[in-house]
Order: C-alpha cells, then structure tokens, then sequence
C-alpha cells in the first residue's frame, strides 16, 4: 500500500497561532445568563473595532486607518460557542489567529517593534488596550485619542451598574475586568489629551526614517514624525528627501501630552520665516499641561514642568494665573 507523504508542519504553529478567549458576564439585574440579538451585535462590533484601531496605531501609529484587506483577514474573530447560565451568568468564547501567522509578510511601520505584536492576537490587543488605559502609568501608554473614543463606546455593553465583564484567555495573561465605573477613568484620560491642532514645522526629511505613509523631520529641537494616509501626498513630499521643507498639518498628541505625529495637509519650500518661527510641538502648551496634572490628581513642582513648553497659546496674564491657581 501506497502511502502519501504528508507535509511537515512545525508544532509550534499547529499549537500556538489559534488562541481561545473568553468574554464573561455577570451581575445582569434580569435575564442573567440570556443574551438579546441586538447586545450581542453591540458586543461583537465595538470589540472589533478596539482590536482593529489597536492594530493600526501598532503598525501605522495612528489608530484611525481604515485596515487594509490583509489586515481585515488577520483581525477576524470567530465565535464558538456562547453558554447561558442563571447564577454563573454569559459566557463567550472567542477564536482567533497570532499574528505572526496573519501579517508576518506586511511592510512595519520602522518606529514600531515587530516581535511584539506578532505574538498578539486581535483579542489579546482589546485586552492590552484596556489594562493600558486603565493602569496607573496610563500616561505611557500606546493609545491615542480616537482609540480611547472607542474604548467609550464599550461602555454601551453594560446594562446596569453591578454588571461585571471579564476578558481573558484562560490565564496565559491576566485578564481584565471591567465595571460601569472604570469608564470614568477612561474618559478621564481622553479628555486630558489635548485636541489635535493645526501647526507649522520646518526641518529636513530623513530618508532613514521612512516607511509606508509616515516620515521622519529632523528638526532643531528633533525628530518629528510626519504622516499621511494619502499616497499622492507621499509620492510629491518625498521629493524634498534629505532636504529642508516646511509641513502645515495637525499635530496629536499621547496620553503624557507629548506629541505623536503630525497629519500633513500641506508642504512646500521653506522661506526664511519658516525657519525662525516654526517650532516642533514636542509638548502640551502650559494651559493643557496643568489640565492634563488635574486630571491625574497630581500635586508635582509645576515650574519644572512647564519650563520648555512654554510660549503656548496663553497670553502672559494668563499664564501668570495659571501659576497662580497652583498655590
């Protein structure tokens, strides 16, 4: 008897690419146990939309891009089973991929780590972003404006105030959990991060620091990442390679108030203007910066954290007001 040889597959893809996750609820005021068509849609559509934004500030640093085909594919999440229990309350149990078997071949982004995120899951970056957002240090973290926007939109999926939601994958991680209450520290943390705003940068492209749809600007203060999700606009800009040129875009900014990168809207040959005036907005102006301690209930030295930031948008009677509050 013939016998057909089988490919060799290595067993650590076999075993180790396809997680298992569960999402429990408990503490329903009614139905305990049962879940409506609609919750469920809820559930599923805004836990997608964390892991796909998630995804897109891992690999393009800014969370609202829309994904391409490829990454769509390696942010599915499949349902098996889902289990209803009276006193124990409902239990999801989610499927998905690591992504070193989804997206292993894809083009980084160079100011990312790539081991890092192949070990992930979609899930396990749903879990991660909310541990983020909600941990002590949550101002270093890996999250930006529109994601936390979404992490809010979770809060749709609690029905009443004692309701309690775990996410998990069965111990490998700790697992989250999640109360009405901890939302108020998420909205805490986004409103604290200051608004995108319209500024002017001059410096030199870097043609060491490119990469798909975002660049580097050594400017006098540093480099500056610069994006754009317009593949027109790249192709003009990198003309300026190794050369100066002065970026009119939006700058957003990280949970510690520093800035992030800035959305290119437009550029063109600097002037002698561009050179003495624009600056790099490496930091919150004096205004955001005492919002951003408020928020976090911080009692710090704020001379030493204000030195370097400012002029800002605050006139100097302002800013003599500010340190005035502070005593």
């Amino acid at each position: 008897m013939k016998h057909t040889k089988l490919p060799i597959v290595p067993i650590n893809l076999l075993y180790t690419t396809t997680m298992n996750y569960d999402i429990k609820i408990v503490g329903e005021e009614e139905d305990n146990g049962l879940m409506e068509f609609d919750r469920l849609n809820l559930l599923t559509a805004s836990t997608k939309e964390i892991a796909t934004m998630a995804l897109m500030l891992r690999l393009r640093g800014f969370s609202e891009i829309t994904p391409d085909r490829q990454i769509k594919k390696a942010l599915e999440l499949k349902l098996r089973s889902i289990v209803g229990d009276e006193e124990k309350g409902t239990l999801l149990t989610i499927d998905c991929h690591k992504f070193a078997s989804t997206i292993s071949g894809l083009q980084y982004d160079i100011f990312k780590p790539k081991d890092e995120i192949l070990q992930m899951t979609p899930m396990s970056l749903v879990i991660d972003t909310f541990r983020a957002a909600l941990s002590e240090k949550k101002e270093d973290a890996d999250i930006d404006k529109p994601l936390l926007k979404s992490l809010m939109k979770f809060k749709r999926n609690f029905t009443g105030n004692n309701q309690v939601m775990y996410l998990s994958n069965r111990g490998s991680i700790p697992e989250v959990r999640l109360t009405k209450e901890d939302f108020n520290t998420i909205s805490d943390l986004e409103e604290s991060i200051p608004e995108p705003r319209k500024v002017i940068v001059n410096g030199q492209l870097d043609e060491m620091k490119v990469s798909k749809g975002k660049l580097g600007l050594q400017t006098a203060q540093g480099m500056v990442h610069v994006f754009s999700n317009d593949n027109d606009l790249i192709q003009r800009i990198v003309e300026f390679m190794g050369k100066e040129v002065t970026i009119t875009g939006k700058a957003h900014y990280k949970p510690n108030g520093r800035l992030s990168f800035i959305d290119i809207q437009e550029f063109r040959s600097p002037n002698v203007n561009d050179r003495l005036f624009s600056k790099s907005p490496n930091a919150m102006t004096a205004r955001q910066q005492l919002l951003f301690q408020a928020k976090q209930g911080k009692k710090l030295n704020p001379l030493s954290e204000i030195v370097g930031m400012w002029p800002g948008d605050e006139t100097d009677e302002e800013f003599a007001e500010l340190l005035q509050g502070l005593k």
